[in-house]
């Protein structure tokens, strides 16, 4: 039952991960807020990069429970990489956020291991 809901918890947070990296593409795709004042080919490149990024944290929340090691792995390497990337540019508010969201799905994936490697569904 334990961990049933951290497996659940770290879930949810990787959506909210994959949301909020979405919406960091839309942004940026669509010059909203007037972001990142350069040519268009490369505000493409930019968006790309961070719908990759969300595709990455939505496989990893959804693989996780399903009894695969390799979705644990892949799931600590999004998170690990993720991290190490957040200082490489201008950090903002909202970078501070997925730090956060980040840190806290590391600290779960390295505590809670078996709940990650358990089959639930």
């Amino acid at each position: 039952m334990k961990y049933l809901k951290i497996l659940k918890t770290t879930k949810a947070l990787f959506y909210l991960n994959t949301a909020i990296w979405f919406l960091f593409g839309v942004t940026i795709l669509g010059g909203i807020f007037g972001t990142l004042a350069v040519q268009g080919y490369v505000r493409v490149i930019i968006a790309l990069l961070m719908f990759g990024n969300a595709a990455a944290m939505f496989l990893a929340g959804w693989g996780l429970g399903r009894d695969s090691r390799w979705f644990y792995i892949l799931a600590l390497m999004v998170i690990i990489v993720n991290i190490a990337l957040t200082f490489t540019d201008q950090v903002g508010l909202l970078d501070w956020i997925t730090l956060g969201i980040d840190l806290i799905l590391l600290v779960l994936l390295v505590s809670f291991r078996k709940a990650f490697t358990l089959k639930t569904d």
